[in-house]
């Protein structure tokens, strides 16, 4: 049973050096930079074979030379960059997927210009900065008065949700006639 825990522990360890080798090599390779027509020297001290030495020599080359930590920031910027992108793909096939009334568009039928919806659509209703009822702009839950449909707003989202043009979708009514519900009863 030791002997067992002895080989697998001598694995580890053995593969952590191995990684620990192929990191250091990258990282030597990255420093000396670009106009290395043949693979960096030093991969035998650390132990690592022609094969891979050349695997890592290229796959540092092909990446810019960059170093783990230059790698790594460089992929993390490169994911946000791409939630992004997507985020704002979805935004856009969802804008362009229903107009300014509110009916489905079929994506293969034309539609009237006027009809899609603008940037300029969208930021309507956003809050204009006037300080108008600033009591009603809290979050929590408000309830129009003239027929009790009941908003319930997110903190942070006030201003999106609303803002001193918003109406009640079910009425109509103006923001002024919306009142702030005891939310402590609920």
């Amino acid at each position: 049973m030791l002997t067992l825990i002895f080989i697998i522990y001598t694995h580890i360890f053995i593969s952590f050096l191995s990684d620990m080798a192929e990191a250091a090599y990258r990282d030597t390779v990255a420093e000396v930079g670009p106009g290395q027509d043949k693979i960096t020297e030093g991969w035998k001290v650390l132990g690592l074979d022609k094969d891979t030495a050349t695997e890592i020599f290229e796959e540092t080359k092909r990446l810019g030379y960059l170093s783990r930590d230059q790698l790594e920031r460089k992929m993390e910027e490169d994911e946000e960059r791409a939630k992004f992108q997507a985020a704002e793909k979805r935004r856009q096939d969802l804008i362009d997927s229903i107009d300014k009334d509110g009916n489905l568009i079929d994506p293969d039928a034309e539609v009237d210009p006027d009809k899609k919806i603008t940037e300029e659509d969208l930021n309507k209703y956003k809050d204009d900065g006037e300080d108008d009822d600033d009591e009603l702009a809290g979050p929590g839950a408000k309830e129009c008065g003239n027929c009790g449909y009941t908003l319930f707003i997110a903190k942070g989202r006030e201003g999106k949700f609303f803002s001193s043009a918003f109406k009640c979708p079910e009425c109509g009514a103006a923001r002024d006639q919306f009142k702030d519900v005891d939310m402590s009863d609920v």
